[in-house]
């Protein structure tokens, strides 16, 4: 029969002896003109609450249209991940939540957490997501002292399951480069399902990025 033309085979081969092995695929994905990363793009400077238990952090950064923050760029050029920063004038109040979004139409949750003490803190997440959807507060004292800003970072997400952290292959605006950093796939509830790329040169929104990565089962990750 006709197989279908976005059709993707196992990659599967059998020797002459029968053995059966299970070929990866290299996959290419390129980000151009990544965009720099917005510190507030999903909510801008606001107070914790006064009181003790959960409340939504307001989702009003530039990013944000019709309730959500598109963070993986307009148009999506690759998934970005969260980060959260908590400041005050002498003592963080210890803070948490989670993060609620979608990746390539499914959706994705994340926890964050910052600790006490020290007038700023930073969460940087590990998951990227196209949207954000909601970020909770979680906070078990008064803390309508600290400041809080959510926005994007410099981690692009990838579209397959990589499964190495390392690639094949790197380039920024044309340029071979070996300084980006790969974390590979995990099912980890900490981690992002299918990966992630870090550029050395950081995201701006003027430089265009090529990778080529190994994947062992790209079938299971496309959408």
């Amino acid at each position: 029969m006709t197989l279908k033309s976005d059709y993707v085979s196992s990659r599967s081969i059998r020797t002459k002896s029968g053995v059966k092995l299970n070929c990866s695929a290299i996959i290419y994905e390129s980000f151009v003109n990544a965009a720099a990363k917005d510190a507030d793009g999903i909510s801008e400077s606001h107070l914790g609450a006064a009181v003790a238990g959960t409340t939504d952090m307001p989702l009003d950064g530039l990013s944000v249209s019709g309730g959500a923050a598109l963070i993986g760029g307009s148009p999506l050029i690759a998934p970005r991940n969260v980060v959260i920063t908590v400041t005050h004038a002498t003592s963080v109040v210890a803070m948490s939540g989670l993060i609620y979004g979608y990746r390539d139409g499914k959706l994705l949750t994340e926890a964050w957490s910052v600790t006490a003490t020290g007038t700023s803190k930073t969460f940087t997440g590990l998951k990227t997501f196209d949207y954000v959807t909601q970020i909770t507060e979680v906070i078990v004292a008064d803390a309508s002292t600290n400041t809080i800003i959510a926005g994007n970072g410099d981690k692009l997400g990838l579209r397959a399951s990589c499964a190495v952290a390392s690639l094949v292959k790197e380039m920024a605006n044309g340029s071979v480069v070996t300084n980006g950093v790969v974390v590979r796939a995990d099912t980890a509830a900490t981690a992002d399902p299918r990966g992630t790329y870090a550029p050395n040169t950081i995201p701006d929104g003027a430089v265009d990025y090529e990778i080529w990565y190994i994947s062992n089962q790209p079938e299971a990750t496309v959408t």
